[in-house]
């Protein structure tokens, strides 16, 4: 099978903008600004079927549709890095070894809501994590994929990486929608949902880092080459984490509706 999520790991430099853009890294983000509006955008996540990898699996495009366009106040993009499930590390993978794909879905998911301030929600432990993501970021922005009147079309975006406290329970969207805020992790009761009520009272959209890290290639290859890939229902690939008492240990990418028997047992040994 065809790595989506996990091809650039293992390539030296991988988590540098140098060697990203020597395997296609931002084709995606320019074509995006430059020739797509953002109808358009959501029409083609919604037509690969790729749906939300933070749990729920809810469709990404129609939950990005969900956002109201009538209303004077700012929208956000939050990409919900705070992985802290125990025996969890998969976003921890992408985080620190392809960082630019996680900002690059980042941006993606801003332009599809026409939202021009996003941020990158990062568990507290994962110091070095957030290092990377801060250096990406950095990055971008000294390459004009982050900043004002990007590609001269008039969009403007600004990207900014934040470190949690190390709360469990920040990984809920809600939770850590008013950690971000300055609060307490709180949780709290839906409806309404953050596509109307979330970042300070204003238009939320929080994805998965691995939904997120999705977004280049799709734009890149087609919705329709990641609706090949999976079941009826369930389209693409999905991480794993895989630790214990197995032979082979660590993050594996596999086709939606791969037998759960044969990986365990031949794959993981």
């Amino acid at each position: 099978m065809e790595k989506i999520l996990l091809r650039n790991i293992g390539v030296p430099g991988s988590h540098t903008l140098a060697v990203y853009q020597t395997r296609g890294g931002y084709k995606s983000w320019q074509k995006v600004v430059q020739t797509m509006k953002p109808e358009q955008l959501i029409d083609e996540i919604k037509a690969s079927g790729l749906r939300g990898r933070g749990g729920a699996g809810f469709p990404t495009g129609m939950k990005w549709s969900f956002v109201p366009k009538d209303n004077p106040k700012p929208k956000y993009v939050v990409c919900n890095a705070d992985e802290s499930e125990p025996g969890t590390f998969k976003d921890r993978l992408l985080i620190e070894q392809d960082p630019h794909a996680i900002v690059e879905g980042t941006l993606i998911a801003a332009f599809a809501i026409q939202s021009h301030t996003a941020f990158i929600y990062i568990r507290g432990e994962m110091v070095f994590g957030a290092k990377r993501l801060e250096q990406a970021v950095a990055e971008a922005v000294d390459a004009g994929y982050i900043g004002k009147n990007l590609f001269g079309s008039g969009y403007d975006i600004d990207l900014i990486v934040h470190r949690g406290a190390g709360a469990y329970i920040c990984g809920e969207e809600t939770g850590l929608l008013s950690s971000l805020e300055g609060g307490r992790g709180w949780p709290k009761v839906k409806p309404p949902f953050p596509a109307t009520h979330g970042l300070f009272g204003c238009r939320t959209v929080v994805n998965n880092v691995e939904t997120l890290a999705t977004l280049p290639w799709i734009l890149e290859r087609g919705a329709a080459a990641y609706a090949a890939v999976g079941t009826e229902k369930s389209k693409g690939t999905k991480l794993f984490s895989v630790s214990g008492h197995i032979a082979k240990p660590g993050v594996y990418e596999l086709e939606m509706g791969y037998p759960f028997k044969k990986f365990l047992e031949e794959d993981c040994g």
